[in-house]
């Protein structure tokens, strides 16, 4: 994610935070079985499930991220921890979209920076680029801040690295305030390994007639398609809230293209679908 550079200052009234060396890394858990390292906890959160994005907020306090630098901070020593007893103000990177939106950057290892690095042309006061260790918690508060009258859009973690993590706004400020919610764009991602989970709501408003109707003519058009059955469900682990899923029936031949047939029924299906607006498809076989 990521298209050009954009810096901009941002101050820091955390107590007691601390900064770092660029080589200083966090042990992975702690006497108490705790994740004190950002990079498992960021790694563990790309599922983007509830019970994983738990672990990033519960890191939040004692895992440390490395933010890039603009300007250099005066009077901070380069490879020593410090303790932050009054306010930092700091000017960062940041990332500027094509659709204008900004990101906050930060990062589990600064070694990781090196491809944003070299297409952004990253500096720190036209110098070497720095960074400005702080707990994690500090990333997510300068995400959910206002730049030159900007409200900025969301959080990277480890941008232009396999180890991305993308928090859109409302996502920074839940896990900020301590509560985990399913990153949406990375389970749908995924395979379902939760379905067991998923609740059947009863007394939910039925579907709409419009659906019903266009789910039937679409039976008459896919010779493999058997059944279609709609219900309101949640998932707690992967859904914001309830739903409708669509489950398709068919008849297991080697030769069914469960993707395109899938993408066929959402097509029929999308103009009819109420609130939310988005409905999740579930894959049954027929019996022989």
């Amino acid at each position: 994610m990521s298209n050009s550079g954009k810096d901009s200052e941002h101050s820091d009234e955390k107590d007691a935070a601390e900064a770092a060396d660029h080589h200083d890394h966090d042990h992975d858990h702690d006497e108490n079985g705790e994740i004190q390292s950002h990079a498992t906890a960021n790694e563990i959160a790309r599922s983007g499930l509830r019970s994983d994005v738990l672990v990033l907020v519960e890191a939040r306090e004692h895992c440390h991220v490395y933010i890039p630098l603009s300007e250099d901070l005066p009077d901070t020593p380069d490879g020593e921890r410090i303790e932050m007893e009054e306010e930092l103000t700091f000017r960062p990177h940041l990332i500027l979209n094509q659709d204008e939106s900004i990101f906050a950057v930060a990062y589990s290892d600064p070694q990781l920076v090196d491809a944003m690095q070299s297409a952004l042309g990253w500096t720190t006061s036209e110098g070497e680029l720095k960074f400005v260790c702080v707990p994690t918690q500090v990333a997510l508060d300068l995400a959910q801040a206002e730049i030159e009258g900007e409200v900025i859009s969301g959080l990277v973690f480890n941008p232009g690295t396999d180890q991305e993590l993308i928090l859109q706004h409302d996502e920074v400020a839940s896990i900020a305030q301590g509560t985990a919610i399913p990153l949406v764009g990375y389970v749908s991602s995924m395979s379902d390994s939760t379905e067991e989970e998923t609740q059947v709501l009863e007394g939910a408003p039925p579907p709409p007639d419009a659906l019903l109707n266009a789910l039937e003519a679409a039976k008459t058009r896919h010779p493999d398609l058997m059944d279609v059955q709609v219900q309101t469900t949640f998932n707690p682990e992967r859904d914001r809230e309830p739903h409708l899923s669509i489950t398709l029936t068919v008849i297991p031949r080697d030769s069914l293209d469960r993707q395109a047939l899938a993408d066929a029924i959402m097509e029929e299906a999308a103009p009819h679908l109420p609130a939310p607006g988005y409905a999740d498809i579930v894959f049954r076989d027929a019996p022989n």
